[in-house]
């Protein structure tokens, strides 16, 4: 009883030696807007390099994450090259109304920056915040960054948009006449001629030169350049002999490479009496 009552006269003791005066005073929280700053449906959101760049027109709104919240006084569209934040270039300033669409293009950017896109560049755009007090929050601080990093999970969030110079994927690239590289069936040499044949716009095929029972080979483009193909008997050498089955394996062979016009697949080629002679290197070149 005599302990309960002790820690009960320490605990009141404390409660009554808190001070307001022993909390430091809590800073004010400004309220800042976050930009959305996102691609227009269907415009180009690449910049490709298999044909001159100059020739990009990306279009994009600048509006606001949260629209209802406090507005800023403006915003001051800026833009940055390969992540040099000492090289900040202003591209549009002054924007007070959202959302609002802008359109960059790459004779833009080329003269902004003062030299040519080439693979791999890739350009960030951001905006420079001037809040209703005038402070300004930089998009591109030397050091940090303009927001915390839980800002970029918010649902729908694009704080800043990017272009990237990639040599896109053009099946209409990839049709007709191709030198042979390496062919590890050896059905053909290198060097030889092979046709691709358009199937649809993620699908090629080619023949190899088998005589009976001759089926297409059909290569899958995938939206990351590699390349598939699904299992398929592409014939005969004689009108009884033994049918021949390909397929491709995993492998970084498995590739359309669309600035070298290269193209290839590792593929295991097998027989219907179960012989299986390897995974094996078909590859060609644009001629």
């Amino acid at each position: 009883m005599k302990k309960t009552m002790l820690y009960s006269l320490l605990a009141v003791a404390l409660l009554i030696s808190c001070r307001k005066s022993d909390n430091p005073k809590i800073p004010s929280l400004t309220r800042v807007p976050v930009p959305l700053i996102v691609t227009v449906a269907n415009s180009e959101a690449v910049i490709d390099v298999t044909r001159d760049p100059a020739l990009f027109k990306g279009n994009f709104n600048v509006g606001l994450l949260f629209p209802q919240d406090v507005l800023p006084r403006k915003f001051d569209i800026v833009i940055i090259k390969n992540g040099n934040k000492a090289n900040v270039k202003t591209f549009k300033t002054d924007i007070a109304s959202f959302p609002s669409s802008l359109e960059v293009t790459g004779a833009q950017l080329i003269a902004m920056f003062g030299t040519p896109i080439i693979l791999g560049d890739f350009f960030d755009i951001g905006a420079d915040i001037t809040l209703p007090d005038g402070q300004k929050l930089e998009a591109f601080p030397a050091v940090g960054t303009q927001f915390a990093g839980g800002t970029a999970n918010i649902p729908g969030s694009g704080t800043f948009l990017r272009y990237t110079a990639i040599c896109r994927f053009n099946i209409d690239e990839f049709v007709g006449d191709f030198k042979v590289l390496v062919d590890e069936w050896v059905d053909y040499l290198p060097g030889e001629t092979v046709t691709l044949t358009r199937v649809d716009a993620t699908h090629l095929s080619f023949k190899y030169p088998t005589t009976f029972d001759v089926k297409p080979i059909v290569i899958t483009v995938n939206p990351n350049n590699s390349t598939t193909v699904t299992k398929v008997a592409f014939g005969r050498y004689s009108p009884t002999g033994t049918l021949y089955l390909a397929e491709t394996v995993p492998s970084v062979d498995n590739v359309v490479l669309p600035c070298d016009k290269t193209i290839s697949v590792r593929i295991n080629i097998t027989s219907s009496t179960g012989a299986n002679f390897g995974n094996l290197l078909f590859k060609l070149k644009k001629a």
